[in-house]
């Protein structure tokens, strides 16, 4: 065969090549093979086609070959690394990329390539150093500077990541990738208007992408934008009907648009598709529950410890047995919280019923609470929870004080809701009693959750919508809030009078005190709301449209507390319906609190 005619025929063949027409790539490369069999460019040409159809062993073998006739060609050390990567064998990729370096230092293809080994390695620094170093030899690569700020996007440098993401996108506009990625930092950082802006970008680079509809659908959801993220959602779907994570995000906006048979139907599609797919369970659970259907949701809600979420919830794996509700009597059992402290509150109503099963009751509890429970009927111990370390108490099995309605079989008629199960310490109680004391109608109010809860910026407000409460005659606010949220009594001075009696409180027996001495509380979703209900105190909770599964839907009581009244936003984010009801509503209270006050200084005057 001619040189000339050789050359034609490579030539053609990388055009197919470049065209993706790989078949007839091959064949023209392997006729060259066949008159120059140690040929090292086409040898080169032939294990690179190789790799992209996956035959990462025959390539290896070619780009050997392709060495072994020109070992200073630093391309073919390079795509000898490539391939060596895709084959797991990260040491030997790293080796063939340093000797590509040694060959050629200013080649910036094989410092990004070292650089993506040494993240899978999980050497962070090293991997962000080659990056670095590829980004000096090429500035102009869009896909560097991306793959820079992905790498520091995993390692939480989340300012650095954005402005990587930027520069790669001043390079490539069109890069749909990268939109998208930037969008979930802009998330993090709370410019979500910006982030909704980069997700739609990243759709109109590729509308065909499942991942960018269901990131932007997630998005939306959090900003209670709940059509516009359905419309994502079943587009996810559309486009990618056998992933299990597109029904899972359906089923997450249906739940909040309070669709919960919807929801569940597209849970089990989630679970059908991956059995094993915890999230799904866990929101499958949630799904039952919010709809009162307890049963079910029970069953459900074990999977919360297969999910990343329970870690955050409560961190310890303990080795000893689980508790089934058998009889324990001659053992000692460990309770231990986990998740809110109203969850604690709320649940601690079960401790009795596990008494009478059985001997020692050990519960693991937040300090702040000790104060509270040191009198409950059913605890013999109290320790302290710490997320730093495990208990050293000595228990034979433990449970979960959030598994007990599941392991007692609760049902929405069966809750034990006698109240009050929880009393304020008299000696405090008869403090404020003396300092509290007045003809004012007084309300404890709470505005704001712990920032750190995953929903506060949907369940918590802000104090100056209490400000048509507070122009109420005769009625008088006294703050319960903790926290930063707290400050707001000075910034809204002028608008909400409240004096924040929260600032005396060492511990929930201070809170407890107060709430004995009160004429009602009105609270947002938080511990307070809960220790209210739980000490039978007239108590009535503010509830955002999607509302924590125990609140459930469409009603105005709730089966937990029998003295509580529930108020519910009928839009998402709309606070000011619903303080407005409570106003009207906190009118007629106080004044039928007044005449019942009267009538029953009068009886006593008629009696004196």
């Amino acid at each position: 065969m001619q040189m000339t005619g050789i050359a034609e025929i490579i030539q053609r063949a990388v055009d197919y090549h470049r065209a993706g027409r790989l078949e007839q790539a091959q064949e023209l490369y392997q006729q060259v093979l066949q008159d120059q069999p140690e040929n090292p460019d086409v040898l080169h040409l032939l294990g690179t086609l190789l790799y992209q159809t996956g035959r990462y062993d025959v390539a290896v073998e070619l780009i050997s070959r392709a060495i072994a006739g020109e070992p200073g060609i630093a391309q073919f050390h390079n795509t000898l690394g490539v391939i060596l990567q895709a084959l797991d064998k990260p040491q030997e990729s790293l080796d063939a990329y340093n000797h590509a370096i040694s060959l050629k230092p200013d080649f910036a293809e094989p410092y990004s390539n070292m650089a993506s080994v040494l993240q899978s390695l999980s050497r962070h620094s090293e991997a962000i150093e080659k990056y670095e170093q590829a980004i000096q030899l090429a500035p102009g690569s869009a896909e560097i500077h991306y793959n820079l700020a992905s790498t520091l996007q995993s390692q939480g440098r989340r300012k650095e990541a954005a402005r990587s993401f930027r520069q790669a996108l001043k390079l490539k506009p069109e890069y749909a990738e990268a939109h998208n990625n930037l969008a979930i930092i802009l998330r993090e950082q709370g410019k979500l208007d910006e982030a909704v802006e980069s997700y739609e970008q990243a759709i109109r680079l590729e509308p065909d992408c499942a991942l960018f509809h269901s990131n932007l659908a997630s998005l939306l959801q959090y900003q209670g934008c709940l059509a516009q993220a359905l419309v994502h959602c079943e587009k996810a779907v559309s486009l990618k009907p056998d992933c299990a994570e597109v029904y899972y995000n359906l089923a997450s906006v249906l739940r909040d648009q309070g669709l919960c048979d919807a929801a569940i139907e597209q849970n089990h599609r989630a679970i059908r598709l991956r059995p094993d797919y915890a999230e799904a369970h866990w929101n499958l659970a949630i799904s039952h529950l919010l709809s009162g259907s307890f049963s079910d949701g029970w069953k459900e809600y074990e999977w919360r410890r297969k999910t990343g979420w329970h870690t955050s919830a409560y961190p310890h794996r303990h080795e000893k047995p689980r508790w089934n509700g058998a009889s324990f009597r001659g053992q000692r059992l460990l309770v231990h919280c986990e998740q809110g402290l109203g969850d604690c509150i709320q649940f601690v109503r079960y401790l009795p019923m596990v008494k009478e099963l059985g001997g020692v009751v050990v519960f693991e509890v937040w300090k702040s609470l000790h104060g509270l429970l040191k009198e409950f009927d059913g605890i013999d111990e109290l320790v302290e929870l710490s997320f730093e370390k495990k208990t050293q108490a000595q228990f034979d099995s433990c449970a979960s004080i959030m598994d007990l309605p599941g392991i007692f079989g609760i049902t929405e008629e069966t809750i034990p809701a006698q109240i009050p199960y929880i009393h304020a310490d008299p000696a405090k109680a008869r403090y404020w009693r003396r300092k509290l004391a007045g003809p004012d109608f007084k309300v404890g109010i709470v505005w704001a959750g712990s920032a750190r809860h995953t929903n506060d910026h949907n369940r918590s407000c802000r104090l100056d919508y209490f400000a048509p409460i507070a122009q109420i005659e005769g009625v008088r606010l006294y703050g319960l809030q903790k926290g930063e949220p707290a400050g707001q009594v000075n910034e809204f001075a002028g608008k909400t009078a409240v004096e924040n009696l929260a600032e005396h409180f060492d511990d929930f027996t201070d809170a407890a005190a107060v709430i004995e001495n009160l004429d009602l509380v009105i609270s947002v979703d938080t511990a307070v709301l809960h220790l209210a209900g739980a000490m039978g105190r007239p108590v009535w909770a503010l509830l955002a449209f999607a509302p924590d599964w125990r609140w459930m839907l469409k009603r105005a009581d709730s089966p937990w507390y029998p003295t509580m009244r529930l108020f519910r936003q009928k839009e998402w984010g709309d606070w000011n319906s619903v303080f407005r009801n409570v106003a009207e509503e906190l009118r007629v209270f106080a004044d039928k609190q007044k005449i019942r006050c009267q009538e029953s200084r009068m009886a006593e005057d008629i009696r004196q």
